[in-house]
This record gives structure tokens, sequence and C-alpha cells, in this order.
């Protein structure tokens, strides 16, 4: 099971996704999981592994969607006699354990993002620095543009010879920055801010970045769409040599990386607290009692009121449920008013 784990986060780390893992770190029985259990969760909610059933797993996708939102570790503590942590601040989270069979457990919670990849266009100087200095820094740089080859770029992990980002995956760790200096500049923009990569930097002066977007509109291209160029690329540093104007577009692309949201999500309020809610999978359903995700699959108990069928985790969500159905429909169908 360890290294099927390991294997499908690589899998995961290598196609630019970010996920969470989750592991059984300590428990008191009776629960199914296990010290040393551990499981991958997806922004989706998919979980592939093993830390628990019932309402365990519910709350494990949720704290896991909220970490890979966050991009923060979290302990999460779960135990008969606590009550749910309000406070959106805290590394450690408290749950009650609300199936009959009891138990506690403990499990630590890590996202695991992979690391930026940062496509350069152009054979400059400038580029060639930029190539040296993201591999110092061990990101994957991909070199596209004719005449890459390794005797320019030894450092590349990977090189393109024509300007074609057909053969790239684009994802939210994508980085492009344009560093053609002259050699057909229009046209390498203009295919960087197609590929849909959110950020795409152009190497320029500010005159010659008036000029290209200037050229965008004019050539068709949704003012949308090459507003979000970046250039002059970097952050000011008053750089002059080829080496610490890379320094600048690295640290922009750090800042970046590190500070903004990678998934969108949305903010549903609960009383007094503000809880995050991501999407989920079809194999998911949020129960409207405990406010976890829970599969549907691996419901311990499904029911058909007015309508609706509803999933329950646990013993516990579901005689809740029986003693006011009405007041739960109503949070099924208007979500907004869910107090928790």
């Amino acid at each position: 099971m360890f290294n099927d784990i390991i294997e499908q986060l690589n899998r995961y780390i290598n196609d630019g996704e970010t996920v969470a893992l989750a592991q059984v770190v300590w428990r008191q029985a009776p629960t199914s999981g296990k010290p040393g259990d551990k499981a991958i969760v997806r922004k989706d909610g998919t979980l592939i592994g093993w830390v628990g059933g019932g309402c365990i797993r519910g709350i494990v996708v949720k704290e896991c969607q909220n970490a890979i939102e966050e991009q923060e570790c979290r302990l999460v503590k779960i135990a008969p006699d606590y009550s749910e942590n309000t406070d959106p601040d805290s590394s450690v989270k408290t749950y009650k354990m609300t199936c009959h069979g009891g138990g506690s457990m403990e499990i630590f919670i890590e996202p695991v993002m992979p690391a930026p990849h940062i496509i350069v266009l152009g054979k400059s100087n400038i580029a060639r620095a930029l190539v040296r200095i993201s591999r110092a820094a061990n990101y994957k740089v991909s070199v596209i543009g004719n005449d890459a080859d390794k005797e320019v770029f030894p450092d590349a992990n990977e090189l393109i010879p024509k300007l074609d980002f057909g053969s790239v995956k684009i994802n939210p760790n994508t980085f492009i920055i344009v560093c053609t200096q002259g050699d057909n500049d229009e046209e390498a923009v203009k295919e960087a801010l197609l590929s849909r990569s959110h950020y795409v930097g152009f190497v320029a002066s500010k005159k010659k970045s008036n000029h290209m977007k200037r050229y965008l509109e004019s050539s068709g291209m949704d003012s949308s769409e090459f507003e979000k160029l970046k250039s002059p690329a970097g952050i000011d540093i008053n750089a002059k040599l080829p080496e610490e104007v890379a320094i600048s577009i690295l640290a922009d692309i750090i800042n970046d990386f590190r500070n903004r949201d990678v998934l969108q999500f949305t903010r549903a309020t609960h009383g007094d607290k503000a809880t995050l809610v991501t999407s989920l999978s079809d194999e998911y359903y949020l129960n409207p009692v405990c406010n976890l995700p829970i599969s549907k699959a691996e419901a311990k108990h499904i029911v058909d009121y007015k309508g609706h069928k509803v999933y329950f985790c646990c013993d516990g969500c579901k005689v809740s449920f029986d003693k006011t159905p009405e007041h739960y429909i109503e949070i099924i169908e208007n979500p907004a008013k869910n107090q928790g």
C-alpha cells in the first residue's frame, strides 16, 4: 500500500496537480484507521488509500480540500468529547466523533504542491541565465523556440526546437517567460498567451510592452487575454546584468506561486464562522447534518425523503435527520441557511 500511494503521489506531481496527503498518527480503539494508514485526496474529494470510514472519511476529505486551498498543513483531532474547532487560523482542527462505535484519532494532513514549471521562449542571454537560475532552484524548465539546443541550454529539462505548445502540459503551476528580445517577439507572445497559462511574462522595455499590447489588440485578441501579460517581466530591483534580470523574474514567479490561491474556491457562511467549500466529484455527497462530504458508495444509510436521496456516514447523522427531517431538507434546498 505504501509504495502504491507514493507512486500515485508522484504521478500527480508529474502531472502538475496539487493534492493532499493524510496520515493517521495516533488512534484510540475502536477505529478502523490505524497509525501509518495514509491516503491521497484530490481537489474534487477523490480519496485514494485508507485512513478510516464513516465520519472519519468525510472529515479527512473536507480538511484535505481546505489544506489544498489554503496551502497549509494541519493536525486533525477527532474524539467523542470534542467539538468542531471554529478558529479558521488554527493549525489544529478538532471534530466530534459522531460514529456510534466511538474511538479517537489524530491525522496529519499536508498539501503536496508540484514545483513551478518554467517555460522559456528565446535564446537571449537573459533566457540562458533564467534557465540556469531556475534549475538551481530545482524547478522544471522547458525551452521552446527555433534553434533551442543542448549546447545553448545544457541545464534545461526539455528542449522543443519550434514554437509549439502542443507537446507541453499547461497547469496552474506553469509559468511562461518570453525572452526573445527582438527575435519574432509578436508571434512568441501571442502563442504564449494562447496557451492559456495563467502567467505569461515578456522581457521588454515599457515602450516595447505598450507596442506589443497595441499589436495584440490590432490582431484581434480579446483585451482580457493580452491585459494579463506581465511586461516588463520581473520585479523592479534596478537589474542591469542578464543574471540580475533573471533573478527579478524568478522572484516574481516565486511570489506568485507562494501567495496565490492555486485553485478556485468559494466561502459559505456557517453562523459566525466561514468554512471553505470546494467542488466534489459525483462520487461524493455533502451530508446536511454534519456538513461533511461522504462517499455515496460507502454510505451507511440512504433515505428517500420528499424527492431527495439523502446519504449518511453514520447512525448518529441519520438519527438527527429523523428527528427534524424538514430542517435538513431546507438545508439541502437552501445551503446558505446551513448553520452547522
